[in-house]
């Protein structure tokens, strides 16, 4: 249970309180949920038995990149009619800083790591240093059962940001 308070500490359990119809409720199990089991907290580790939107994942990498500060996502920044501006949106700050900048230095490291010497460097640039994190998950229909065989539909996935040392994108 201490690991996952530490996660919900950051703030990954709720919402990120966007202005538009439809943001999904992540899902971080407490140990005395009827289905936290043993192998739960390792299959947290892998993205199994927890639940984020793309946006909340893509969120927490904008945290890394942020050096730890939480934002929520801005799409819009003013709506303007005939040249003026009727509306004008801010930046929202969630949380000013996550963890220590110690623990952000490493998992930028490990986040650069992937890209440079593991399951990311296929995608690596000669112009600029990605730091980001390939995943996979198997594919489901309706019911919750597994697509074809067991061991062969799979979905890839990644989520990065680049330059890596200032990151833009």
């Amino acid at each position: 249970q201490e690991f996952i308070d530490g996660l919900k500490s950051i703030g990954i359990h709720q919402k990120l309180g966007l202005s538009i119809l439809g943001e999904g409720s992540p899902l971080i199990k407490d140990a005395s949920d009827p289905t936290f089991t043993g192998i739960t907290l390792p299959w947290m580790s892998i993205g199994y038995e927890l639940e984020q939107t793309p946006l909340q994942t893509l969120n927490l990498y904008n945290t890394v990149a942020n050096n730890g500060k939480m934002m929520r996502p801005l799409f819009v920044q003013e709506i303007r009619h005939s040249g003026k501006t009727i509306e004008r949106f801010e930046p929202v700050v969630l949380d000013s800083k996550i963890c220590s900048q110690s623990t952000i230095d490493q998992v930028k490291k490990c986040l650069v790591g992937v890209m440079e010497r593991g399951t990311g460097s296929d995608l690596k640039s000669v112009m600029f240093n990605i730091a980001g994190k390939t995943g996979t998950v198997k594919l489901m229909d309706a019911s919750g059962e597994f697509l074809g065989r067991q061991d062969s539909e799979y979905q890839a996935s990644f989520c990065g940001y680049f330059p890596a040392e200032d990151p833009l994108y």
